[in-house]
């Protein structure tokens, strides 16, 4: 439960962080054999938090993955912009914004009707964002990867092609992340994922 009053702002200086280590024992009560049952008929299925075990581990104080501002908004959002920079020194940045511009209107799919960089940093939300991240590898290879350019230097097709290999393999992490439920094949694959950007993500210094 929020313990920060309506319309106050949210601060680490301002409130106590969670503590529910006064409330332990009530949830380990909870845990006890002739409460499971009914507990089951009401949906809620309790899971014993193995971090109690620790005297000196505050659980409400670990660090907790967040898809939203730390992935969406803060590495995607990066990407993009790094992106853009690669695109702009390639003076191919023109037919990004109609290749990001133009995807077909399409059930599950976002349109845009506007370049990314044509708006203020702090339009796009995370659901724009999400939406970017679906079409970003198809937005990019028809210039990047099949492009009939017969101009391009060698070093200009090598670089485009680790730019496009680091884009999808960010955009097949990222897309991954969302998933609800996760198996050993998919922790593996975001693995893989992750170990091939990290490969190619020096393109875009």
């Amino acid at each position: 439960m929020c313990e920060i009053p309506k319309g106050a702002q949210m601060g680490h200086s301002t409130f106590r962080p969670l503590d529910n280590s006064s409330n332990q024992h009530i949830y380990s009560e909870l845990l006890e054999d002739n409460h499971i049952d009914a507990l089951h008929t009401v949906g809620v299925h309790p899971i014993c938090n193995q971090f109690w075990q620790y005297p000196l581990c505050n659980v409400n104080r670990l660090w907790q993955p967040d898809e939203l501002h730390q992935l969406l908004l803060g590495l995607v959002k990066d990407l993009l912009h790094w992106l853009l920079k690669y695109l702009k020194a390639r003076n191919v940045k023109d037919q990004f914004d109609n290749q990001f511009t133009s995807v077909r209107q399409y059930p599950g799919l976002q349109h845009f009707s506007k370049p990314f960089d044509s708006l203020k940093s702090g339009t796009w939300q995370g659901k724009e964002i999400c939406g970017m991240i679906r079409t970003l590898a198809v937005d990019c290879a028809p210039i990047l990867v099949c492009s009939t350019d017969d101009g391009k230097t060698a070093a200009e097709t090598a670089s485009d092609e680790i730019l496009m290999g680091a884009v999808r393999t960010f955009c097949e992490f990222s897309l991954l992340v969302s998933q609800q439920n996760h198996s050993d094949l998919s922790l593996k694959a975001l693995d893989d994922a992750l170990k091939q950007f990290y490969q190619k993500k020096g393109i875009f210094r």
